[in-house]
């Protein structure tokens, strides 16, 4: 796990029940808890995407 990337870093402080229920959902996932958030963030933009501009849906991946 880990390497370079040119993905850029952000920081985030969560409760502590969160992070278990996180590392639980990577380990099963067998997904690094950072891949689980990170699709968490790219499914909130694209509904929020969808809901700003209905009739242009774009995927900025």
């Amino acid at each position: 796990m880990g390497g370079k990337t040119d993905l850029d870093r952000v920081v985030a402080y969560i409760p502590a029940e969160w992070k278990k229920e996180l590392e639980q959902w990577a380990k099963e996932d067998e997904r690094s808890v950072s891949w689980v958030v990170g699709k968490l963030i790219d499914k909130a933009l694209q509904e929020r995407r969808k809901e700003q501009n209905p009739e242009k849906i774009v995927n900025l991946r």
